[in-house]
């Protein structure tokens, strides 16, 4: 009978002795963790001088590969709720051996799942092929994701192009695709196959063995298992914005807002996911399962990677002291180690803990911010307080003399492309306000600009406090001001680069044309230490261009987009994805996380929103 599971335990040359019994840990305090891991690390240093930290984990014991022919196997009709308890599917998960916290998924039903997401897109299709211990997911785009559970692999031949999205124009395009009318014409955000470009990457192998990720197969019985969090990270995350998380009872699939973490007050999907079960311990099984899984994520998917010097993530842990509290059954001390870890040694701002498990009643966690984020907090409050003793109240929009300002620190889209052609957009006045509608205020100050008699000679956007939003909004404001904008990516997973060029219909008159933009005017952007993200990637595809100026001071960063996480055990989180913004020049890619300098200095934040001391300057520029 050719039935396997297949848990990936493998002789390690040397084995540290803080990786034993760390499944078991329940201590009281994830600090005693720490300090018991340090005591290990330092009585070790000889020893694990000589391991060799590839990506993947130390084992926990020196067992090799374990046949276990005689795995039972059960299965349990689930209801998969998406994004709402009003959207519900059924499907079965399977379960190794009575473990009945780590959820399996054939291939065969998350195809059917897929399928069933997808719903009318007939242009989205996904095909499964089994043969013996192998099986095979092909796109309609030729492009595939092979599973050999013999060698424990997953293999693509490009990975970017598995996972992209039909109707995208370029490889790596990371704006939503709600901008086609139903006779598939564009309305709002036009895609520009002119200036687009790709580059492919790399073929992709995920090694699970080397992360002791467990998979199953039986060819008589027709079932190819595969940790259902592994699909989720892989398959779920990059495409969708959103993850999976099973409590024994239910699956989910949400972000943070969807569950309502966060907010003063769960969602219904939220509520359900965590209170529909009691809090307990994990099982030994999931505990390992679920570090294993982070390991193996984290290594592939966090964008900054490289930039922090990180070679592997199960070597950091070890080197922090985190392995044994982020490897515990013990999910308050499990929440907690990630919580620290994300804000201590990530601490890029764009990673950060979003909500616990339901298994959590409270995460063990020091509770303190990390340095970046500190400096980020104490800067922004320095030109907040600077706008607030304004010699006037600063609003979204506003004109002084022949210099219009357009003010906002969200990058926000308000609603479907429809409803800025229906009207149903209102355009708030406090650029502080995250509901803000960053389009909708584009529109606004387009038609005011472009008005009869108009006076206005000049155009600044103002992204001194702008701490980024969505992305779709920023290509909208560079559209606005350059005709064509091209927001380029490099994938630090896969190595591909791809370039996406985009054009706005403004004044929606369903024409994307030069009447949808002012760049006919003098166009500047102020900018400062707190423009993260967003607000980073708009100054440097201007300062790219060539044809705005830029004033202020150097911005803060943040070049990935950011990408949802979950755990095995059900937290969330996100981090810095793969996606790493760029800008393109004599047709090198240049990251944008170190921010931008301005070509003019404004010294004093209080010099920011002096708007007519500005105007001023402005005018003696040209």
């Amino acid at each position: 009978m050719k039935k396997r599971l297949v848990n990936g335990k493998r002789a390690a040359a040397v084995l540290l002795s803080l990786a034993l019994a760390s499944c078991a840990f329940s201590a009281p305090s994830y600090a005693e963790a720490l300090e018991e891991d340090s005591l290990a690390w330092e009585e070790e240093t000889e020893a694990s001088s000589e391991v060799e930290y590839a990506e993947g984990v130390v084992p926990e014991s020196s067992e090799t590969e374990e046949d276990l022919t005689g795995a039972s196997v059960s299965s349990k009709m689930v209801p998969f709720y998406i994004i709402t308890l009003d959207e519900e599917l059924d499907y079965p998960l399977y379960f190794i051996n009575g473990v009945n916290d780590l959820p399996f998924i054939d291939l065969s039903d998350w195809v059917n799942f897929m399928l069933q997401l997808h719903g009318d897109d007939e242009a989205y299709q996904l095909a499964l092929e089994t043969d013996g211990n192998v099986a095979m997911l092909t796109r309609e785009n030729g492009y595939s994701m092979l599973i050999d559970f013999m060698e424990q692999k997953i293999l693509f031949d490009d990975f970017d192009a598995f996972l992209h999205s039909t109707g995208d124009t370029s490889l790596l395009d990371t704006l939503t695709s709600g901008y086609m009318d139903e006779n598939g014409n564009p309305i709002l955000i036009e895609r520009v196959k002119k200036g687009s470009f790709d580059r492919y990457g790399k073929e992709i192998e995920l090694d699970l063995a080397a992360y002791d990720i467990p998979l199953y197969w039986s060819e008589e019985e027709g079932l190819y298992l595969v940790p259902m969090q592994t699909m989720s990270d892989f398959m779920m995350s990059l495409c969708y914005g959103r993850t999976l998380l099973f409590n024994t009872e239910a699956v989910y699939m949400g972000c943070a807002d969807d569950f309502g973490f966060g907010s003063s007050e769960l969602t219904p999907l939220g509520y359900s996911y965590v209170y529909s079960v009691p809090s307990a311990m994990l099982s030994e099984e999931l505990a390992w399962y679920s570090y294993c899984e982070l390991c193996l994520a984290m290594d592939n998917l966090y964008g900054l990677k490289e930039i922090h010097d990180i070679s592997s993530f199960d070597k950091i842990f070890r080197e922090t002291g985190y392995r044994a509290a982020l490897a515990s059954t013990d999910p308050n001390v499990k929440d907690g180690a990630l919580i620290d870890f994300i804000n201590y040694y990530l601490d890029d701002m764009h990673s950060g803990f979003s909500g616990a498990s339901y298994l959590t009643d409270h995460a063990q966690t020091s509770g303190e911010e990390g340095l970046a984020s500190q400096r980020d907090s104490e800067t922004a409050q320095i030109y907040y307080s600077a706008r607030a003793n304004a010699d006037h109240l600063i609003e979204a929009y506003e004109e002084v003399g022949n210099t219009a300002y357009v003010t906002f620190d969200h990058f926000h889209v308000g609603g479907w492309a429809e409803d800025y052609y229906a009207g149903n957009i209102e355009v708030e006045k406090d650029p502080e306000s995250g509901t803000l509608d960053t389009i909708g205020l584009i529109m606004y100050a387009h038609e005011q600009i472009t008005r009869e008699g108009s006076p206005i000679e000049n155009v600044v956007i103002d992204l001194s406090l702008n701490g980024g939003g969505d992305i779709d909004a920023g290509a909208f404001v560079a559209a606005w001001y350059l005709g064509e904008a091209s927001l380029s990516i490099r994938s630090s997973m896969t190595g591909a680069i791809s370039t996406g060029t985009y054009r706005v219909d403004t004044n929606l008159d369903g024409v994307f044309d030069e009447q949808d933009t002012v760049q006919d005017k003098n166009l500047y952007c102020l900018t400062g230490p707190y423009s993260f993200s967003c607000g980073n990637l708009v100054p440097n595809i201007f300062r790219s261009s060539g044809r705005v100026t830029l004033l202020g001071k150097e911005t803060g960063g943040g070049s990935c987009s950011v990408l949802t996480m979950s755990t095995a055990h059900g937290s969330l989180f996100k981090i810095s994805s793969p996606k790493r913004m760029s800008y393109m020049k004599n047709g090198s890619y240049y990251d944008t996380d170190r921010g931008i300098q301005p070509d003019c200095i404004i010294v004093k934040p209080e010099h920011f929103y002096n708007r007519q001391a500005l105007t001023d300057y402005i005018n003696q520029l040209f």
